[in-house]
C-alpha cells in the first residue's frame, strides 16, 4: 500500500493484484481508490455468480472459471474479481492465481502493443477475459481426451463380464457429466459479460476495441457448441452402457431359459422312470439292475443333443 503512486501519469496504467486480503486492505483499497466498500466485499464472498456492472464511472466483474487440470480430477472452479477505473485496475482473488500469473507474464513478454500503441484499463481486461475464455478451451480440451477414453471404455464393456467395471464406469459418466454441467453454467454468464462490452455499454471501453471483444463474444458462441457437443457425446457414451447392461440382462436370461429348456425333459423322464428301481415295478427295464444306468444315459443323450441343437441355431 506504501508503494501506491499519488498521481499516475498518462503513459501508465496502475494494476493492483490483491490475493487473500484482510477486512482491514479491503478497507484501505476501497479508501485509497475512493470505491464502496461493501460492493468490493461482495466481489470477494464465494458463490458469486459471473456478473459486470457499472457504478461511479467503475466497472465491477466477476468471473467464474475452470481450474486446469485440477477440474478434471475433482472439478474445481476458480473466481476472479476485477474493479476497472479509468487509470487503474485492481483484481481481488482467492489463494494462487494462474490467471493472474499468465496476464503477467504475458504482458512482461509481448507488451500491449498489438492491441493499443498506449496502455488502458480496457486493455488489461480484454486481456482477462482472453485468457479466461482460453482456460475454458483447455478444459474442453481435457474433457474431450476424457471422453475419448470412456467411449473406448465403452466398447470394451461388451467383452467385460464384470459387474464392477460397469459400476466404475457410471461414476466416471457421472463425474463427466457434472463436469459439463459446471462449464455450460460457468460460460452462459461470461458470454454476457462479454457481449455486454461487445455492445458498448461501458464508457470506459473504447470503441476501437470494441471489435476485439466481439470477436470474443464469437469464441464464448463456439464454446458453448462445443460443450453442447460434449453433453451430446455424453448421452451417447450412457447410451451405450445401458445397452451393455441390457445386454448382460438378456445374456443372462438366455442361459436361464437354456438351462431350464434341457432339465425340464430330464425332469420328466425322472417323473415317469422315477429313481427307485426294483422287483413288482410295470416300467421298463424296472426289473433290471441296469435300468437306473439306462435311464441316466438316456437323460445325457437328450441334454446332449439339446445342447448340440441349441448351439446350432446360435442360442448357446
Amino acid at each position: 500500500m506504501e508503494s501506491f503512486p499519488e498521481k499516475i501519469s498518462e503513459d501508465s496504467v496502475l494494476w493492483v493484484d490483491v490475493e487473500d486480503p484482510l477486512d482491514a486492505e479491503i478497507k484501505a483499497i476501497a479508501q485509497h481508490f475512493e470505491l464502496d466498500e461493501q460492493r468490493l466485499k461482495e466481489l470477494y464472498e464465494e458463490g458469486q455468480r459471473s456478473k459486470i456492472e457499472e457504478q461511479d464511472d467503475r466497472i465491477y466483474c466477476v468471473v467464474n472459471f475452470p481450474k486446469g487440470e485440477g477440474f478434471v480430477s475433482d472439478v474445481k472452479t476458480e473466481s476472479l474479481s476485477l474493479v476497472v477505473g479509468g487509470k487503474w485496475i485492481i483484481t481481488v482473488h482467492k489463494g494462487h492465481s494462474d490467471i493472474t500469473c499468465a496476464v503477467y507474464k504475458k504482458i512482461s513478454t509481448h507488451g500491449y502493443f498489438a492491441l493499443s500503441l498506449s496502455p488502458s484499463t480496457d486493455i488489461l481486461l480484454y486481456i482477462f477475459l482472453d485468457l479466461i475464455t482460453n482456460e475454458f478451451f483447455l478444459v474442453s480440451d481435457l474433457v474431450h481426451e476424457r471422453l475419448q477414453n470412456l467411449t473406448k471404455q465403452a466398447g470394451a464393456l461388451f467383452r467385460e463380464r464384470r459387474r464392477r467395471s460397469e459400476t466404475s464406469f457410471g461414476l466416471e459418466i457421472s463425474k463427466s457429466r457434472d463436469q459439463v454441467l459446471v462449464m455450460r453454467q460457468s460460460i452462459g454468464p461470461l458470454r454476457e459479460i462479454v457481449g455486454k462490452i461487445a455492445r458498448g455499454e461501458f464508457a470506459l471501453v473504447s470503441s476501437a476495441l470494441l471489435t476485439r471483444f466481439e470477436d470474443l463474444y464469437d469464441r464464448t458462441i463456439s464454446l458453448i457448441e462445443v460443450v453442447d457437443n460434449h453433453r451430446e457425446q455424453i448421452s451417447d457414451i450412457t447410451d451405450i452402457l445401458i445397452n451393455v447392461q441390457t445386454l448382460s440382462t438378456n445374456n443372462i436370461i438366455r442361459v436361464l431359459t437354456i438351462i431350464s429348456a434341457i432339465f425340464l425333459p430330464l425332469a420328466l423322464i425322472a417323473e415317469v422312470c422315477g429313481t427307485n428301481f426294483g422287483k413288482g415295478y410295470f416300467i421298463p427295464g424296472s426289473s433290471s439292475s441296469f435300468g437306473f444306468y439306462a435311464m441316466v444315459a438316456i437323460m445325457i443323450g437328450v441334454a446332449v443333443t439339446l445342447i448340440v441343437i441349441f448351439r446350432r441355431r446360435g442360442w448357446l
